[in-house]
């Protein structure tokens, strides 16, 4: 998988991927209209954006030139926080985070990095736990008055040979 960091062409396809994900990640939890309320709210075109234009929108492109991989980066005080990642399923392989911590490496984040997974979600807790991070504590979200629970990944830190 390529990641690279989203254009404004991108943006339709993004929004297909954010649908399918979401559906996908916490269908079972929520009606089908609370998904499409959380897709709208989180996949606005104004938020997509602003990430755009902060380059801190990425996508994961296979070899096909199918998008696998939705990704905004937050930048934290003391980490980065991957706020939406989006990995669809593929019946013929799943899809590793490696491609994605190389990817993050190689743009310059070199602290620890988490992802908060919907639980349950087998497909982005593969992708994670492939790529290395570490599974850690279990907070609930409030979305259209119905309980989603997840689970926050922890990556840790690229530490230098002196320390």
């Amino acid at each position: 998988m390529d990641v690279r960091f989203a254009q404004r062409d991108d943006l339709a396809a993004i929004e297909e991927v954010a649908r399918w994900g979401c559906s996908e990640a916490i269908g079972e939890m929520v009606p089908e209209v609370v998904v499409d309320g959380d897709v709208h709210q989180r996949f606005r075109k104004a938020i997509l954006s602003e990430y755009l234009l902060a380059n801190r929108l990425l996508v994961g492109v296979d070899q096909g030139g199918h998008m696998e991989l939705v990704v905004m980066i937050d930048d934290r005080k003391d980490h980065i926080e991957l706020i939406t990642s989006v990995v669809p399923a593929r019946h013929d392989r799943p899809t590793d985070g490696n491609s994605l911590v190389d990817s993050l490496r190689l743009m310059g984040w070199f602290g620890p990095i988490s992802a908060s997974v919907a639980l349950g979600d087998g497909v982005c807790e593969y992708f994670f736990e492939t790529a290395g991070f570490a599974p850690g504590e279990v907070s609930v979200d409030r979305i259209a008055g119905h309980d989603v629970f997840r689970r926050e990944w922890w990556l840790d830190p690229i530490l230098s040979a002196a320390g």
